[in-house]
């Protein structure tokens, strides 16, 4: 299951030289805070829905996030603020159409999950059963061969 939720930046503090370039500008870039104005959804109409009561809001000040679980939603919310990467959209993109399926949003809390270190060598040890172990020796032969690449 998909959970929706939506959150309104609140604030938008100023990131980098805030020294002028030429008498009419300066560069300055602008870090978005969000926060939530809403509970957890479980349906894509109670989403339209809540998008369009808040429709004179400008879109790109609302963001769509998706989690497969309430915990990892609140870890996309602190991502966004921190200026790092997260599964959500803005309304504007969410109403034109554009989606995050659900296998890429279990694939990048998979990634971000830090509970295990994912990173430890892989232990190999021989099949029990004769087709496994046939399975290998096949493979084995072929990389030998060079048909397949280590």
């Amino acid at each position: 299951m998909i959970y929706y939720r939506v959150a309104f930046c609140v604030e938008q503090t100023p990131v980098g030289n805030t020294e002028p370039i030429n008498s009419h500008c300066q560069a300055l870039t602008q870090q978005m805070v969000w926060k939530w104005r809403s509970t957890l959804l479980t349906s894509p109409h109670a989403l339209f829905t809540l998008l369009r009561a808040y429709s004179y809001i400008p879109k790109e000040n609302v963001r769509v996030f998706f989690a497969s679980s309430e915990a990892e939603m609140d870890d996309m919310l602190v991502r966004q603020n921190a200026g790092q990467i997260s599964s959500s959209v803005t309304a504007d993109q969410f109403m034109s159409g554009k989606r995050i399926n659900t296998m890429d949003i279990k694939r990048l809390e998979f990634e971000l999950n830090t509970d295990a270190d994912h990173d430890e060598a892989y232990t190999f040890a021989m099949p029990v059963s004769i087709a496994e172990r046939m399975a290998w020796i096949a493979l084995l032969r072929r990389r030998q061969q060079g048909e397949l690449e280590s």
